[in-house]
């Protein structure tokens, strides 16, 4: 059965459909079957983003054009789940998928907001164990990242070791319809790096 990771915030503005479009490429890349699902109805963001170019080296489906063969045939699906769910389709995610992964950024207000919905999901100790925290949109200079993440741990959240720093090239790879590997930034090597090393952190 295939891996099912869902990405999921209950704020805006956490880079949520980047780091699941670029979770399943770095998938991809290391060989497994990715499939990445775009619950987001709403803004639809992962299929703008795979229309905008070229096409991406893996699948990018709408709920309505999901077929369960397909989906057997991978080794991990990614879910974008949409933009601020009800609590009621939050608890679901815990039967739904094998792994629930919460991006952060590093701002107070943005950890209060992630501690928050950790909390929520500790209600449940098979939710609990499905669920971690991803520190994400990092500035590449200084410590904010560590500190977030050592802020985190202290209060009981699993945080994935990997920091994800923000640079100019996952905007240019929205833009261009690719992957941050595929744009021409000095700094596109690094931004691909910390979502593979993510991805080998995750599965």
């Amino acid at each position: 059965m295939p891996q099912v990771i869902a990405v999921t915030s209950e704020k805006g503005g956490v880079g949520k459909s980047t780091l699941s479009v670029h979770l399943t490429g770095a998938f991809a890349e290391r060989g497994l079957s990715a499939v990445l699902i775009d619950e987001d109805g709403r803004v639809g963001s992962a299929v703008r983003w795979a229309g905008r170019g070229p096409g991406l080296p893996f699948a990018v489906l709408e709920p309505e054009n999901v077929k369960p063969k397909k989906l057997r045939e991978a080794d991990v699906i990614v879910i974008d789940t949409e933009g601020r769910p009800k609590r009621r389709e939050l608890r679901a995610l815990g039967e739904r998928a094998d792994l629930i992964l919460v991006p952060s950024g590093v701002s107070m207000l943005e950890l209060d907001a992630t501690t928050e919905l950790m909390n929520f999901f500790h209600e449940d100790p098979q939710t609990r164990r499905r669920t971690r925290v991803v520190v994400n949109r990092v500035p590449p200079i200084g410590r904010a990242g560590e500190g977030a993440r050592e802020d985190l741990r202290e209060s009981g959240v699993t945080v994935c070791n990997t920091l994800v720093r923000s640079y100019a090239a996952y905007v240019r790879a929205a833009e261009l319809g690719v992957l941050c590997r595929d744009v021409l930034d000095h700094r596109a090597a690094q931004a691909w790096a910390d979502i593979v090393t993510l991805s080998r952190e995750l599965l």
